[in-house]
């Protein structure tokens, strides 16, 4: 069992969450937070999801605001009543932002996030429920309410772990997830977002994965070559399987961006090292990337190309 602790922030790296899954064993995942960035919650959701990981919710830690969404992501969810708050969402005009464009980029919000509950198998209902409460006035759901919208969708006698296991493991280290703040500019998001993909190739292997299929698009032109999705995901597995250790750093120096009505092509330069203990070998050295995303609420890859420098 894992507790997730503290607020989910904007451009943050998931790879401290990998690592505690990984080397923790955990199957479980706890929530101590009282919300925080949304792309940051539904980030992580994903994860859990694509992980394969169950989420848990006690009455004694809090779960609130885009914590909710978080909780979501596991396969079997269990929560006792009035453990999961909610309210509508909400968003804090940038400098310059007018009246129209806040009110526009919070229906774009709302949106995502509805599209994200109803792929978690989750009744869209639940939005309509929040949109009626407040930031200030969190709505705590009963435990029929959870059942109904299919937030949760295992009994709590049914729970993945022991409730009373909860109470007396101390919390690890607050764990945030990376987010596309709706007030950034797209040239931002497309940065974040490629430099968040490169430094998780070096997770262990299923959250590598899972995040190269959270992140490209069905098909994509790779290298060169129209590609789908699935072609994509084996050439990577093989590649981690062949190097198990992986570091990445992106040259923050070398990063150019230019983006056109809703792409944007990121290129720059990164430092690898990876190893294989089983054969007693390292390799190292700096290679070149470019990539094309598509921007919108769930950005995605459309064209990879790059290539070793030394």
């Amino acid at each position: 069992m894992l507790i997730v602790s503290g607020e989910f922030s904007a451009n943050e790296s998931l790879n401290g969450f990998s690592r505690a899954v990984a080397s923790s064993g955990a199957k479980v995942i706890v929530f101590n937070s009282p919300g925080g960035n949304v792309g940051g919650a539904i980030r992580l959701g994903r994860m859990i999801r694509a992980a394969g990981l169950d989420t848990l919710q006690v009455g004694q830690l809090q779960c609130a605001s885009a914590c909710s969404l978080a909780f979501l992501g596991g396969i079997h969810r269990v929560a006792e009543p009035s453990s999961i708050g909610i309210h509508r969402a909400f968003l804090k005009p940038a400098d310059g932002m007018s009246t129209e464009e806040a009110k526009a980029r919070v229906q774009l919000g709302t949106a995502a996030i509805t599209s994200y509950v109803v792929e978690m198998g989750v009744d869209p209902k639940l939005i309509e429920l929040a949109s009626s409460y407040g930031k200030h006035d969190i709505r705590y759901l009963s435990a029929s309410e959870m059942a109904d919208l299919h937030v949760t969708n295992a009994a709590a006698n049914q729970s993945p772990a022991d409730i009373s296991q909860v109470l007396t493991r101390p919390n690890p280290a607050p764990v945030s997830a990376p987010a596309l703040d709706a007030r950034q500019l797209p040239e931002s998001i497309a940065v974040a977002f490629v430099r968040d993909l490169i430094e998780h190739h070096g997770d262990n292997d299923d959250f590598a994965l899972a995040q190269v299929q959270a992140s490209y698009a069905p098909k994509v032109d790779y290298y060169g070559k129209l590609t789908k999705l699935r072609s994509i995901i084996q050439d990577k597995r093989n590649y981690y399987r062949r190097w198990p250790e992986r570091g990445y750093s992106v040259r923050n120096d070398s990063i150019v961006v230019n983006c056109t009505n809703d792409r944007c092509m990121v290129s720059g330069v990164y430092d690898w090292v990876v190893r294989s203990p089983s054969i007693h070998k390292q390799e190292k050295g700096v290679a070149n990337f470019s990539y094309t995303i598509s921007i919108g609420p769930y950005p995605k890859i459309i064209a990879e190309t790059g290539s070793v420098q030394r």
